[in-house]
């Protein structure tokens, strides 16, 4: 049974008064996706987190962004990830991200692959404009509970 371990950053922002989601869109044909990556020999979960939102948004991994020392939740089940014909052994952790700077924020929302997206359309996996979510978000969400719908509703 092949084992996936996975690495997922939350990246939220409350800018606007309710909880924003950052999701990533690589390349034109993908869809968006919470920073995810796939766990290296000798490496922790905390250290994938950090290096896949480094490498992915292009920041400074010491100076741009703090990855939480523990997991906000972790999992492990035996499943079928969404496109996958097989069950695979899943090991899966999620990490807050804070970032720290403006100048941070400002490069974020100048980058065109990065997109905040509301508690509904993470648990849904389809924003209010209509579009899908890569599977992989709605599924690990929504078997963790990490984030709510709730979370973004207004008040």
């Amino acid at each position: 049974m092949k084992k996936i371990e996975l690495g997922i950053a939350l990246i939220r922002s409350t800018a606007t008064g309710t909880p924003r989601w950052l999701v990533k869109q690589i390349g034109n044909t993908s869809k968006p996706n919470l920073i995810i990556g796939n766990r290296l020999e000798n490496e922790s979960f905390r250290e994938t987190v950090t290096r896949e939102v480094g490498w992915e948004l292009e920041l400074d991994r010491k100076r741009d962004f703090l990855v939480s020392n523990m997991a906000q939740i972790n999992l492990e089940f035996i499943d079928r990830l969404p496109g996958n014909a097989e069950k695979s052994h899943i090991i899966a952790s999620f990490y807050n991200v804070e970032m720290y700077r403006s100048k941070v924020l400002e490069q974020l929302s100048e980058n065109k692959s990065v997109r905040w997206i509301d508690s509904v359309a993470i648990c849904d996996g389809v924003t209010r404009e209509g579009q899908i979510l890569d599977p992989i978000v709605p599924y690990l969400i929504n078997r963790s509970s990490v984030i709510q719908h709730w979370e973004s509703l207004e008040r």
